[in-house]
């Protein structure tokens, strides 16, 4: 599936509210089932299951899944 740009930027907002220094979105790659979100600071590893509740419905994303992602973000890039 293509993604609207939208869902993308979305979950790295959703990301900063739980850790500040992911900074703002740059770009996305989707590739082997999962996507790797690149930031102005870094990126992180977001699975495809996870750009179709934010696409589908947000609500299902608890915030235990955006907190242990988050704390997955690396500062560097790829």
């Amino acid at each position: 599936m293509n993604y609207p740009v939208f869902i993308f930027h979305e979950l790295v907002l959703r990301f900063a509210d739980v850790n500040r220094g992911i900074g703002k979105y740059i770009s996305a790659t989707i590739e082997g089932g999962e996507c790797l979100i690149n930031t102005t600071t870094g990126h992180i590893k977001v699975a495809l299951s996870m750009l179709e509740k934010q696409y589908n419905d947000p609500k299902l994303i608890s915030n235990e899944e955006l907190q242990q992602l988050a704390t997955g973000f690396e500062t560097e890039y790829r």
